[in-house]
C-alpha cells in the first residue's frame, strides 16, 4: 500500500537562528525592563524604611522567577513570547501542533542547563538538521514559523454551506 503523501502544508516551516536570536533579545530586554523596575522599586523601598538591606537574595531569585514564569505563561498560552510573536515565530511539538504544558515546563528547565554550559545547548542549533537546542530535543519541540497547526485550524472560520439557498415566506 502506499502511504498517503503529506501536504506541503503538514510540514512545519522552521525558524531561522536569525529570528530565534532577534526574539530572544527582545524578550530579554521586556524582562530587563521588568526586573530593573523591580530593582529600583525594592531599593526604594528599603531607603524609605532606614533599615539595612538584608534580604539582597530576594532580587536575583525573583530575577531567575520572573525570567522563568515570562517564559512559561506565554509559552503555554500563546505558544510564543511577545519577541516571537513579533517576529512571526512560535513552538510546536514535532509534528508542528500545539505544544503541552508539560513539553514547555520541560524546555524551560532544559534550557537553563543549555545556557549553563556556556550556552553550548542553544549553539547547537547552528548544526542541527531541524535548528533544535538542546531543550527542543529534550521537551521534542521546534521553533517554527507562524502559529501551530491546531490553532491555525481554530482560527479557520467556518465553511459557508453549498447549495440552494431556502426563502421562508410569511
Amino acid at each position: 500500500m502506499e502511504q498517503p503523501k503529506q501536504r506541503e502544508d503538514d510540514e512545519p516551516k522552521l525558524a531561522s537562528i536569525v529570528r530565534r536570536v532577534i526574539a530572544a533579545c527582545l524578550d530579554a530586554g521586556i524582562v530587563l525592563a521588568a526586573l530593573l523596575w523591580l530593582g529600583r522599586a525594592y531599593r526604594n523601598a528599603g531607603l524609605r524604611s532606614g533599615l539595612p538591606n538584608e534580604a539582597l537574595w530576594f532580587y536575583p531569585v525573583a530575577g531567575v522567577l520572573i525570567v522563568l514564569a515570562y517564559q512559561f505563561i506565554f509559552l503555554v498560552g500563546l505558544q510564543c513570547t511577545p519577541g516571537m510573536g513579533f517576529l512571526g515565530i512560535s513552538v510546536a511539538d514535532r509534528s508542528g501542533d500545539r505544544a503541552g504544558a508539560g513539553q514547555v515546563a520541560v524546555r524551560i528547565l532544559v534550557s537553563v542547563l543549555s545556557a549553563g554550559a556556556c550556552g553550548l545547548g542553544y549553539l547547537w542549533a547552528l548544526f542541527h538538521r531541524r535548528r533544535q537546542t538542546w531543550h527542543d530535543l529534550a521537551a521534542d519541540t521546534v521553533v517554527i514559523r507562524g502559529s501551530p497547526r491546531t490553532l491555525r485550524r481554530a482560527a479557520r472560520l467556518p465553511s459557508r454551506r453549498t447549495g440552494p439557498k431556502t426563502y421562508r415566506l410569511d
